[in-house]
């Protein structure tokens, strides 16, 4: 019996270590960045170097100076709408 149970444990075990670690994948430290490569306003595509934002230990980003602007002067829960629906 034994004998039967680590040959069973032999095949299962890399089985399940490679689904733990499947699943790990991509977890890393970094919180989720919703949609890091479009406009958080606009929805356009961004630039490498273009405006950010921090917003609830998030960066957000932006295509332009005029969508910072437009960020920077909405309010809490509209900025959370638009945060939300880009996730």
């Amino acid at each position: 019996m034994i004998r039967g149970m680590k040959s069973l444990l032999r095949i299962v075990a890399p089985i399940m270590g490679a689904f733990l670690l499947a699943g790990c994948a991509g977890s890393g430290d970094q919180p989720m960045q919703p949609h890091a490569s479009v406009c958080i306003i606009s929805g356009e595509p961004i630039e490498v170097g273009s405006p950010t934002a921090d917003y609830m230990g998030h960066t957000v980003h932006f295509c332009c100076d005029k969508c910072e602007a437009k960020w920077a002067k909405m309010s809490d829960a509209d900025k959370k709408a638009k945060f939300d629906a880009m996730k």
